[in-house]
This record gives structure tokens, sequence and C-alpha cells, in this order.
């Protein structure tokens, strides 16, 4: 299904007029492609996924900002906090000696530009 949706990229209300006079698509899918690849990683662990968001959170928008909502339609707020569980879980992984406070103390620069 990400594969299918990555491939044939657009707003659904595009595809199913009838909808857009009650919930189009504001943001887009850009935001549902990373939230996707996201939890996809997070369920099968599978690299290839982490990848992607690397490969295209830049171009895709909505990472390098702060992001006042989390909705139906808007998927950004939560990209942002599953991409820092990724790099908090990596940056771990790599420096098993930092301790989650430091990680967060020394890494709060990093965390918005390590995936995204």
């Amino acid at each position: 299904l990400f594969t299918f949706a990555d491939k044939y990229r657009g707003k659904y209300h595009e595809s199913i007029e009838i909808v857009e006079n009650y919930y189009a698509s504001v943001s887009g899918y850009k935001d549902e492609l990373l939230w996707a690849a996201l939890w996809l990683h997070r369920a099968t662990g599978d690299g290839e996924y982490v990848a992607y968001i690397v490969n295209n959170a830049d171009s895709f928008g909505g990472t390098g900002w702060a992001i006042t909502e989390f909705s139906w339609d808007v998927k950004y707020a939560g990209v942002q906090i599953l991409a820092a569980k990724v790099y908090i879980r990596y940056f771990l992984a790599i420096k098993p000696e930092h301790t989650f406070a430091e990680t967060i103390l020394h890494g709060r620069s990093h965390l918005g530009s390590c995936l995204l």
C-alpha cells in the first residue's frame, strides 16, 4: 500500500471529487507519506523506510519549523515526534555511554537536522 501511495501521489479529494466540499486536503499527501514511512519503520525495523524519510523529508517540507497542529489532514507534528524518537534511538545505539538526559541536552540542536 505504501509503494502504491508513493507511486500514485496526489490528494485523495482529486480522485473522489464529491468529498472536496467536506474533507478537502489542505496539506496534501507528503506529510502522510513521511508519517507512513516512520510508522512502517517502527513496525518492521526496515532501514529502507528511514532512507525514504532522509531522502524526502527536506523536499516534502514541514520538518524544519514549529508545527502547531496535528489532525486528520496535517501529520507533520507527528512526523517530527516519530523522527526524533528514531534519531534518539540511533544516537543512543552509536553512543551508548550517553544517558537519555545527555542526549536531550546535547542533542537538542541536532534533533531537527539528523533525519530532517
